[in-house]
C-alpha cells in the first residue's frame, strides 16, 4: 500500500475503493530514537502529528480489482483539493470522499 488504508468500499463494478488516508510522515520514518525523544516532551504527540499530517497530507484513493490488483489511483498530490481521505463512497457515477480529521467533503467526476 503506498500509504495508510482506511475504509474499503465496494464499487458497483465489484472493484474496491480504499480510501488512503496518509502516506507515511516524517515522524513515523524518522529513526527510533528521535521518536523516542518526542514521546518525552511535555507535549501531546497526538496533536504535533495531528498538526504536520493537517500540513503534509495528501488524498489518495486507490482502486483494486475483485482479485485485488491495483487498477487505478486518484491522488491529489499537492493536498490543494482532499486531505486524509477516510471515506469513499461511489453514488451515480460519481465518488464522495470524506475526511475524519480535515471538515470536507469533495466529489470526484471522472472526465
Amino acid at each position: 500500500m503506498p500509504g495508510y488504508p482506511d475504509n474499503v468500499r465496494r464499487a458497483k463494478n465489484g472493484d474496491f475503493f480504499v480510501a488512503i488516508h496518509a502516506k507515511p510522515n516524517i515522524i513515523l520514518n524518522s529513526p527510533l530514537w528521535i521518536r523516542a525523544a518526542l514521546l518525552k516532551l511535555p507535549i501531546s504527540l497526538t496533536g504535533v502529528y495531528t498538526k504536520i499530517s493537517r500540513m503534509l497530507a495528501k488524498g489518495m484513493v486507490i482502486r483494486l480489482s475483485q482479485d485485488g490488483v491495483l487498477v487505478e489511483v486518484l491522488e491529489d498530490r499537492e493536498g490543494k483539493v482532499v486531505r486524509l481521505v477516510s471515506e469513499v463512497e461511489e453514488h451515480d457515477g460519481k465518488l464522495w470522499l470524506g475526511s475524519v480529521i480535515v471538515p470536507q467533503i469533495a466529489i470526484y467526476t471522472e472526465k
